[in-house]
């Protein structure tokens, strides 16, 4: 029999997969890829960021086995770069780069953070993250580019504070905006709001530069507003995605975070419960995953 530590894993594991495929159909979202086109990603569709899915439903599979077998961190190391050499041979671009990393770190440090205790879990990432920068690099990639050249810590910084975006800003937001009788429609889009003020999206500095990062923060700030005051804040995400299209700004790293706000909402149950009777946004688990534990 499956001990509860290893069915707690093996949830988060299929929540990660499903919040990943949530953000990817949350629709509109300015200049990312959703149901509606590909915003700034003119190499990228939604088939082709599915396809990219599929590879790290294997790769989370891969890394609950590693961890199950009590694998060295290295390997798991491992099993992340030959996941996003495997996305970039299949789908030809590095697209969930950040995901794989972020969704890694994550359900590893689940394991010593045993339970729901959000405190102790982001605690977890921090002391993960400081082993994993001390054994890898990234100085060849955009974002550790970004990083240098703006002086910011971007996802790196965010995984050594232990995802202060996702604990303190996403999940905050999403709670306060059902408490205000909100529907997870807006409350999803408040999530929104919140990283976009306060991730430092290394994504939005490569293709815009600190005009780009600004441009989020201030767009943010307006999202937050509207959804406080019940105003219509699709349309102004529609219209905004039009302007981040011909700016070719993105938001990746917001994304990446959403994505993972996403996930443990549906690991903790508050995604469901809040959306019953509210079809804004799919709410169906992607695939039932039956586990019974010894106690």
């Amino acid at each position: 029999m499956p001990s509860l530590m290893h069915c707690e894993s093996q949830r988060l594991a299929q929540n990660l997969l499903r919040g990943a495929f949530l953000e990817l159909y949350l629709t509109p979202k300015p200049g990312l890829v959703d149901l509606a086109d590909s915003g700034s990603h003119k190499d990228l569709s939604v088939s082709r960021m599915e396809e990219s899915l599929t590879i790290i439903s294997g790769y989370l599979t891969e890394m609950e086995r590693s961890l199950d077998a009590g694998e060295d961190l290295e390997d798991q190391i491992t099993l992340g770069i030959a996941t996003e050499h495997a996305v970039m041979q299949q789908v030809g671009t590095n697209c969930h780069r950040g995901f794989i990393f972020l969704s890694g770190l994550l359900l590893s440090a689940s394991r010593l953070a045993p339970g729901r205790d959000e405190r102790a879990l982001s605690g977890a990432v921090a002391s993960l993250a400081l082993q994993l920068f001390a054994r890898t690099s990234d100085h060849k990639s955009n974002g550790s580019r970004a990083r240098k050249l703006y002086q910011v810590g971007g996802i790196k910084a965010e995984a050594l504070r232990g995802l202060p975006s996702l604990f303190n800003e996403a999940l905050p937001a999403y709670r306060a905006e059902i408490a205000a009788e909100g529907n997870r429609g807006s409350a999803t889009f408040a999530m929104l709001a919140r990283l976009m003020q306060t991730v430092e999206d290394t994504t939005a500095l490569h293709r815009c530069g600190t005009v780009g990062l600004a441009r989020l923060r201030e767009d943010g700030r307006m999202l937050e507003r509207l959804i406080a005051e019940r105003d219509d804040f699709m349309t102004f995400l529609t219209n905004l995605n039009r302007r981040y299209m011909q700016m070719n700004l993105t938001m990746g790293g917001v994304a990446d975070l959403l994505a993972l706000a996403f996930a443990w909402l549906s690991h903790t149950g508050e995604l469901d419960l809040a959306t019953r009777g509210d079809s804004k946004v799919h709410t169906t688990p992607i695939w039932p995953t039956p586990c019974t534990a010894t106690f």
